[in-house]
């Protein structure tokens, strides 16, 4: 016959059995939250690095001298000062 003590420690191992299935659930869950949400910031860090690899072009493509030269004589009026001539004389 099952004594009182081996009835308390059975229902104690259920108690202990039933308490690590609740947390290995909840530890489950917080994997699959944290799996997502790498993933979610993987497909941020992808697009921003695409838009930090367009602002980088641009902003080269709008320093560079040809488009400078290209502003400063269409919307400043500028034109470009010809070269002096150098003219040695011989002794």
């Amino acid at each position: 016959m099952i004594t009182f003590q081996k009835l308390i420690c059975i229902i104690l191992l259920c108690f202990a059995v039933l308490a690590l299935s609740i947390e290995k659930i909840k530890l489950s869950w917080e994997i699959a939250t944290l799996h997502n949400n790498f993933e979610n910031l993987q497909i941020e860090y992808d697009a921003l690095k695409d838009l930090n690899l367009k602002l980088t072009t641009q902003f080269y493509i709008e320093n560079s001298p040809a488009n400078i030269e290209k502003t400063a004589k269409e919307e400043l009026g500028m034109i470009k000062k010809q070269p002096k001539k150098i003219i040695q004389n011989e002794k």
